[in-house]
């Protein structure tokens, strides 16, 4: 059975998380083994129920030869949600910053 990976760019952690188990032939009892994260937890941050967390970000990395990063910020930092929240900080540090 071949898993149909969905038609968009963004990723996020948890879809990480499974492609890179997937691309290693791994089940989550593997991971979980590798790892010491529960099964449970394992499937609740692939299916995005749970949130990835540092701690096991750095477990997770470590286990499939990757930095934390690729799997804390697949997308880079670039968040569309934030980009007004974004442009406003960067207008209210412009602010901060004129000389007087």
């Amino acid at each position: 059975m071949t898993r149909q990976r969905k038609k968009h760019t963004i990723l996020t952690p948890g879809e990480v998380v499974r492609e890179l188990r997937t691309k290693k032939e791994w089940t989550q009892t593997v991971l979980s083994e590798i790892t010491g994260i529960a099964i449970t937890n394992l499937s609740n941050i692939e299916t995005g129920r749970s949130q990835l967390g540092e701690e096991r970000a750095i477990l997770l990395a470590e286990a499939f030869g990757v930095k934390p990063q690729f799997i804390l910020f697949p997308n880079g930092f670039e968040r569309p949600k934030l980009k007004a929240k974004l442009e406003a900080i960067r207008k209210r540090l412009k602010m901060i910053e004129k000389p007087a």
